[in-house]
């Protein structure tokens, strides 16, 4: 340990790329980020060299606890350098720290939290947080412990007219044929958008869902108001992009994870376009 710093070493059971992914995933920092009887109720993670981030934890007696920084250095899944911010913490309230973790074979983490001074160190380590990380960390175990893979394969879409639904899904959304199968009254049409790992399916003897059932599947793209133009350029009545203010749509772009574009195939069944910008490298 240097005179700066709080140095937690921690093996976990899983690969590296699972225990990156569980402290830069917003869904995934969710299930374990903080002390026991601790819960993060805000995450927000902007995955990119110079992006920030901003935690709000809740515990007992409702209790709060803002953390937030800015990330330095991004090398997936070996890396992850960062500001913390802790104006909760009186130690620490007007100095950031460094925080970096380094993740190595399979898979020893290390937690380095270098302070300002020796003092704050001091003041940091009386305050319990390297027994608040450990805490953490134990979360963290059990999760990767129990948690598998819950991957979805397919949505059923339930369509009237299949030559239809293939010609509007490939040609005007540009989603790819993977499998277009018949068998007497059977038909299996498969198709995958670009780059997701789902796929679609419809035909005849697939869905018990009346065609304009589905609603509000989402997609996901880096920007919403390109994919818009591309997609009212191949003739799909796609709305505006609209956003969400205290619960109701408001019109144009949002934040972060804030613009929607929606649409709706030849049988009313409605999809939802997200913007999610791609991490910057």
């Amino acid at each position: 340990m240097g005179d700066r710093d709080i140095v937690i070493t921690r093996e976990f059971a899983a690969p590296r790329q699972r225990v990156f992914d569980a402290h830069t995933r917003p869904e995934l920092l969710m299930r374990w980020f903080g002390p026991h009887d601790w819960r993060l109720v805000v995450c927000e993670v902007d995955l990119r060299e110079g992006g920030t981030w901003h935690y709000v934890l809740r515990g007992p007696g409702g209790a709060e606890m803002t953390l937030g920084g800015t990330y330095l250095e991004i090398e997936p899944p070996n890396r992850l350098v960062m500001t913390e911010t802790n104006p909760d913490c009186h130690a620490r309230a007007e100095h950031d720290s460094v925080i970096t973790i380094e993740l190595a074979g399979d898979t020893v983490l290390t937690h380095t939290a270098t302070f300002p001074t020796r003092e704050i160190r001091d003041a940091v380590m009386e305050s319990g947080m390297a027994r608040g990380v450990g805490q953490g960390f134990d979360r963290l175990a059990a999760e990767l412990e129990h948690t598998m893979d819950w991957t979805i394969e397919m949505i059923p879409v339930p369509v009237t007219d299949v030559d239809r639904a293939k010609d509007f899904y490939a040609n005007k959304l540009g989603f790819t044929v993977d499998v277009d199968h018949e068998a007497g009254e059977f038909r299996f049409v498969q198709l995958t958008p670009p780059g997701s790992g789902c796929s679609i399916g419809f035909g005849h003897g697939i869905s018990e869902m009346k065609p304009g059932d589905l609603k509000g599947v989402q997609l996901v793209v880096d920007d919403v108001q390109r994919a818009r133009d591309e997609l009212v350029g191949r003739g799909v009545d796609a709305t505006p992009v609209y956003h969400f203010e205290d619960g109701k749509q408001a019109e144009g772009p949002g934040g972060t994870w804030n613009s929607f574009v929606s649409l709706s195939d030849p049988d009313g069944n409605r999809w939802v376009l997200q913007e999610r910008p791609a991490p910057e490298r």
